[in-house]
């Protein structure tokens, strides 16, 4: 797949799979090449809005270094590093390192609530339909209502 901008880009690829991040990617994060635009100056009335993200850049410079966002963020949640303790790895009782998430369980979840939007329908609003009439008098409501609203305040 060959870029607007430069129609001969991965012409060596050759239809291979893009090359993915390792974990020194991961730990060290490298600095955006030079001469690349991943942020576009708009001029604007508003404090604080001078510079807005150019998402189409950063899609476009992702795919340029030959990474797909959503397989790294999906080898990111997967990736683990062993356990270090004193500078030395720690071993179970058969003698193997011990491998633990290299993020942590917030960043995890707070990710794949993100996720979550884009792969499950989001749940209406249900519809109650009563008939009847209430056995209550108005003391009885002002009563519940007031519980009702002295449980919320909790």
């Amino acid at each position: 797949m060959a870029s607007r901008r430069n129609p001969s880009r991965n012409a060596d690829l050759a239809g291979a799979p893009p090359k993915l991040a390792t974990m020194d990617d991961l730990a060290f994060p490298t600095a955006a090449k030079t001469g690349r635009t991943h942020a576009k100056q708009i001029t604007s009335q508003k404090k604080g809005r001078d510079m807005r993200i150019n998402l189409k850049a950063g899609v476009e410079a992702c795919v340029d270094e030959g990474l797909d966002p959503a397989v790294e963020i999906a080898k990111a949640l997967k990736a683990t590093i062993p356990m270090i303790r004193g500078g030395y790895p720690v071993l179970d009782n058969d003698g193997k390192t011990i491998m633990v998430q290299l993020l942590d369980v917030d960043t995890r979840m707070r990710t794949l609530n993100e996720f979550l939007q884009y792969t499950q329908p989001k749940l209406k609003s249900i519809e109650v339909k009563m008939s009847g009439t209430l056995d209550l008098t108005s003391e009885q409501l002002d009563n519940r209502l007031n519980m009702l609203l002295a449980k919320a305040a909790r």
